[in-house]
């Protein structure tokens, strides 16, 4: 049901939209305009239209939603009933079309009634505001930060419980000493309780001491969220619980705060310790928040920093995990080499099933102190586009699709620098030195450069590249088509010069320019049978009902039809060697594949009793109305071989004028002879005859001798395997004594058969006549058996 709020999907592992849909959080943290970083929020300095045209820049670089902060001064204007600035970044956000995520406190309060009074303000100021998306009540909470505060009642870590258990290492005079001066314990402390800060801390370093040596035991593969759960952590658990005991002292009040005044919308704490994260408490919160800053560009670190919140969801199942803040630093990193490896952090946190991730940040900053946190943007100071900026457009498209995480990110370990290729179904992104990709899409240029190849709404391609370079589509291996018929390639509404190779395009690309590849208007589909199910799993001569599914795609394609294409699709079946008609009309429905929804064609409780006779066999085949089609053929029986029949017997000729062409025939295929009366295994061509007859008669049809007789065009039809068909021979019309006519087609492939699986199948069609063929087959073994379907490429969202 559709709410007003930002909501959690009903397996907890998503956000859906206020209407419902599922969406991945596309995070950029923001902190005011590069010129006024963190001061932004100053009276001389705060900029209401500047902070929406940055809204509009992360929205249009592909962000959703900005992770924002409460700062110092609005402390001193928000509690005293002074809304203007708040209001106006709300506004700013609401305008430029992206959620907000609000930090609250980003600036020191002593009392912990005093945070929820705050939070609880700012949440009762924009209850059921559908552009928030949810709390942050603090961002990186640190252990003083939470035990150095003014609680209602003493918090676990502060009692003397902790000495009972571990032995302190200081007297009560050292550790009060130490509490009083190094330790900043505040001067409302009693001296018992300076003294338990003091084994608290002595207790949180040999914790962390032992969870440091227990990831390095495992090689890495592992956190303190992990460390916590284990039997290793067994000795540390008494501290363990009286951490979660505290920081529950300090949660509670700001949640009942926050629920009270905005129920329903999700809260969350941004950690960036995972001992803390991990903590069980925080399964009180809507969803998890973690921060993780890969200490080096190796593969190896950035999946080490990436397995964190991976456990969290494991931790905490039913709950969304964000990484809402994460980068690397250009002031030492070339910033296309940071670009790949963030977009490799990006692509990972999508494998992984996060619900979002946060790009830290919008600006860089200028020169000044701490280079490292000044190059972390995606635009320099002054509002150059980084790489990192070019790369976010494609990875927002593909990330916010609304599917469920899909597809694999290879890294290279054996490299010093991340290099990455992230490939699924339809799609392939890639980021590396000179020449990246694979056989389906690659780019070539110089220097450090990334490709993504997305598929977009209806039968387009979206084509990206943070480098300029040479790109290469083969569109048989992207998207399975044997042939590349109508399309266009462009670049803002201009053609894209290119060069084409049979379905395989070379076109130049520019860095952050997209291109898209628009296949042509359907105008024909192909309809294939890909199962037949018999109820209950019946064996061919038990069963009596089957269902079959059928998908449309594009000619020679595995892309499905629009999702707007809703044609009557039929069933036809044949028995043996009588013409087929249509026994059932599909039911669409939209199937998964790999989270995507593609439309399908069911036909449920078909009767397939005649099988149970071993000499039957039965033929499958659809027809789409409205529009041209092909279509494969599936065997059902025992032995579906077509050995040689009786022909079957004209009774009756009836002879046709032009202009009294009938509107319907049976057509009958009544030999197929191979050369020189080969057998299956070494003909290779044969040929074949057809007879038309008056619709569910023996007449058998023939031109006029008089005026102008009808001489229909009348087609061969043949399917190799389980492919569609395809008209392959015109009937060459040979009129017999009674004036009735036969239509031969000579020196017909056949060699298809020769191999010991292989099978071709034979129908007739005619034109502007509808036609009820039989079918022949020609195999050593005729019987479709089941096949591995096609994976549809398409989405229906």
């Amino acid at each position: 049901m559709a709410t007003q709020l930002v909501s959690i999907s009903s397996d907890g592992k998503r956000l859906l939209t206020p209407d419902g849909n599922p969406f991945f959080a596309v995070i950029v943290n923001y902190v005011g305009h590069f010129d006024r970083a963190w001061h932004w929020f100053e009276p001389a300095l705060f900029d209401p239209a500047l902070v929406e045209a940055d809204f509009r820049l992360a929205k249009q670089t592909g962000a959703n939603t900005i992770r924002t902060f409460v700062d110092e001064p609005l402390q001193k204007e928000f509690p005293n009933g002074n809304w203007a600035k708040l209001d106006a970044v709300v506004t700013a956000a609401e305008r430029a079309g992206v959620y907000l995520l609000l930090a609250f406190a980003d600036y020191n309060l002593s009392y912990v009634k005093t945070q929820a009074n705050h939070a609880g303000l700012i949440a009762a100021r924009y209850g059921g505001n559908p552009t928030i998306l949810g709390y942050d009540l603090k961002n990186e909470p640190r252990f003083n930060d939470l035990l150095l505060l003014h609680y209602s009642q003493t918090v676990p870590l502060l009692t003397p419980a902790m000495s009972a258990v571990y032995e302190p290492k200081r007297t009560r005079q050292q550790a009060l000493a130490w509490a009083r001066g190094e330790g900043k314990a505040p001067t409302w402390f009693t001296d018992d309780q300076a003294v338990a800060y003091a084994l608290a801390r002595e207790l949180l370093d040999a914790c962390n001491g032992a969870i440091s040596k227990w990831i390095a035991d495992t090689g890495f593969d592992a956190s303190a969220i992990a460390f916590i759960r284990s039997a290793e952590a067994q000795p540390w658990q008494p501290f363990i619980q009286a951490l979660d005991g505290t920081v529950k002292a300090w949660l509670t009040p700001q949640l009942d705060a926050v629920h009270a005044a905005d129920p329903g919308r999700p809260i969350t704490v941004g950690w960036s310790d995972p001992l803390l994260a991990g903590l069980p408490v925080n399964a009180a919160l809507d969803f998890l928040d973690i921060h993780r800053y890969p200490q080096d560009n190796t593969p190896r670190q950035l999946a080490y920093q990436l397995n964190i919140p991976a456990e969290l969801a494991v931790a905490f199942p039913g709950k969304p995990i964000l990484l809402t803040e994460f980068g690397y630093a250009t002031y030492q990193l070339d910033p296309a080499q940071a670009a790949i490896a963030e977009s490799a952090a990006w692509l990972y946190t999508h494998e992984l099933g996060l619900a979002g991730a946060g790009k830290w940040m919008l600006w860089d900053l200028p020169p000044g102190d701490n280079p490292k946190e000044r190059s972390l943007g995606l635009f320099a100071a002054g509002g150059a586009a980084k790489p990192s900026a070019l790369a976010l457009p494609a990875l927002a498209e593909l990330l916010t699709l609304g599917r469920p995480p899909r597809g694999h990110l290879e890294m290279d370990a054996a490299k010093p620098d991340i290099a990455y290729r992230f490939i699924a179904d339809d799609t392939l992104c890639a980021g590396g030195l000179k020449q990246i990709g694979d056989e389906r899409a690659r780019w070539q240029g110089e220097g450090l450069g990334q490709l993504f190849v997305v598929r977009a709404a209806g039968n387009a391609l979206h084509v990206r590249a943070a480098a300029a370079g040479q790109v290469t589509l083969d569109l048989g291996k992207l998207l399975g088509l044997t042939e590349l018929k109508g399309y266009t390639l462009q670049t803002g509404g201009a053609a894209v010069a290119h060069t084409r190779s049979g379905a395989t395009l070379t076109f130049a690309l520019a860095a952050g320019q997209l291109v898209t590849l628009q296949l042509s208007s359907l105008d024909a589909v192909d309809a294939k049978i890909v199962i037949l199910w018999p109820h209950d799993n019946a064996a061919v001569d038990k069963a009596d009902r089957a269902n079959l599914t059928a998908y449309l795609t594009f000619p020679d394609s595995r892309m499905a039809v629009p999702c707007d294409l809703t044609p009557e699709v039929t069933l036809w079946r044949s028995l043996n060697n009588e013409p087929a008609a249509p026994v059932a009309v599909g039911v669409r429905r939209l199937a998964d594949f790999s989270g995507r929804r593609v439309p399908v064609w069911d036909f449920n409780d078909v009767d397939v009793s005649a099988t149970r006779d071993p000499k039957n066999k039965l033929y499958f085949t659809a027809r789409v109305t409205g529009i041209s089609c092909r279509s494969n053929v599936w065997v059902h029986g025992v032995d579906a071989r077509t050995f040689m029949p009786q022909q079957f017997q004209a009774k009756a000729a009836l002879l046709v004028a032009a202009v009294a062409s009938p509107a319907e025939v049976d057509a009958r295929l009544q030999i197929v002879w191979p050369h020189d009366n080969a057998p299956v295994s070494k003909a290779e061509q044969a040929n074949v005859t057809a007879d038309l007859f008056a619709r569910g008669t023996p007449t058998r049809l023939g031109p006029t001798k008089t005026g102008a007789g009808w001489r229909p065009a009348v087609w061969l039809v043949r399917a190799v395997g389980n492919g569609v068909g395809g008209r392959i021979a015109a009937g060459i019309m040979r009129v017999e004594a009674d004036g009735s006519a036969r239509w031969d087609f000579n020196d017909v492939d056949v060699s298809p058969a020769r191999e010991a699986t292989g099978k071709v199948h034979f129908w007739v069609e005619v034109d502007g006549v509808r036609t009820y063929s039989n079918f022949w087959t020609h195999g050593a073994d005729a019987r479709t058996y089941l096949p591995n379907p096609d994976v549809l490429l398409g989405d229906c969202r």
